[in-house]
């Protein structure tokens, strides 16, 4: 009878015991909506994907403007003077093919593609701007990247607009000397950031 009612006392205490746990577990896990607003977000940053490209392409528009003046800044798509007087936009796409097809052999893991380039600007300087107070290089091109296998886009058509200093009077001399023409600093900075591009550091 005592082992009966002891049990039965037991039993109740353990249903307090466990409803009052219940309680507190549910009103130390309950959250405001202003707890939810207070929480500060996290941020995930997702890996650029790499893209290894199998060939290349680079096309110089004939509607783009090429000028020869002699002044300060050219109105005009091309501005190109290091080579010899002839066809500029046959040059600039030598210089970009070269450039770019460096940066991105570079890159030897990551998605098939092909890449084909189309060029809208290239301004380097005029024999006035680089013998005196310099400026700046600009380069804009776009890119369309297709996978190697089906010729399907892998990405939207993406821009790249390049500008660095380019160097002037007594600069512009000493940097020549030593061989570091406007070619050679165009197509190391456009090797670089191809190189960055594709393999997915920019």
């Amino acid at each position: 009878m005592k082992m009966v009612t002891k049990t039965k006392i037991l039993k109740y205490i353990a249903g307090i015991a466990l409803a009052l746990s219940v309680t507190a577990c549910a009103s130390t896990q309950k959250v405001t909506s202003t707890q939810v607003i207070d929480t500060a977000p996290q941020t995930i940053a997702l890996a650029k994907p790499a893209y290894s490209v199998q060939q290349l392409s680079v096309t110089v528009p004939e509607e783009l403007t090429v000028s020869e003046a002699n002044v300060f800044l050219p109105l005009s798509d091309i501005v190109w003077r290091e080579d010899p007087v002839g066809d500029r936009k046959k040059q600039i796409q030598t210089i970009l093919v070269n450039a770019i097809s460096t940066g991105v052999a570079r890159v030897d893991e990551g998605r098939p593609v092909t890449m084909e380039v189309r060029v809208n600007k290239f301004h380097a300087l005029t024999e006035k701007t680089r013998y005196t107070v310099g400026g700046r290089h600009n380069i804009n091109f776009d890119y369309l990247l297709r996978d190697a296998k089906t010729g399907v886009p892998v990405e939207a058509v993406q821009n790249v607009n390049l500008k660095f200093k380019a160097y002037g009077g007594a600069r512009a001399a000493a940097a020549m000397a030593r061989g570091e023409t406007q070619k050679v600093r165009i197509t190391q900075h456009v090797q670089e950031l191809m190189f960055q591009t594709m393999s997915g550091e920019s």
